[in-house]
């Protein structure tokens, strides 16, 4: 577990045995929405205590290579020109290893709840920026 402030975290990762394929019904639904997304495949490797769907995917058609997003319908993601990148999609990072240093770096993933980021974090602008560079147009 991470060394969160909260008496409940805001994100559950599985454990690898937990992880899914299928079922992830925002990211399901998106690959019926838009058309970039038809071909999505993805692994579910963790929710936030609101429902958000995070996964793990390799064919985003917003980044190259591995990703890592956070998608539901409350998601503060960023205003971005990319119209393959729904405002309620927050990219996380590129690898596993890397997002889940970060949680233990920091205690929990305090992007689910923005606006908790100022009282929760020592450091809250590091943290903030970190995001902006992960999710250009990123108003938070």
């Amino acid at each position: 577990m991470f060394k969160s402030k909260r008496s409940e975290p805001l994100i559950f990762v599985f454990d690898e045995d937990k992880h899914r394929t299928a079922g992830a019904y925002f990211w399901d639904r998106l690959r019926d929405e838009l058309p970039a997304w038809a071909n999505l495949e993805y692994e579910w490797i963790a929710s936030s205590c609101f429902g958000d769907q995070i996964i793990l995917t390799n064919n985003s058609p917003i980044h190259a290579g591995p990703a890592i997003y956070m998608h539901g319908p409350d998601v503060g993601g960023p205003n971005s020109n990319n119209l393959n990148w729904p405002e309620y999609i927050l990219h996380l990072g590129s690898s596993v290893k890397e997002w889940i240093a970060r949680l233990e770096r920091f205690g929990d993933e305090y992007s689910v709840c923005p606006g908790v980021i100022d009282d929760e974090l020592d450091s809250p602008n590091t943290y903030c920026e970190i995001y902006r560079q992960l999710n250009p147009g990123l108003e938070w």
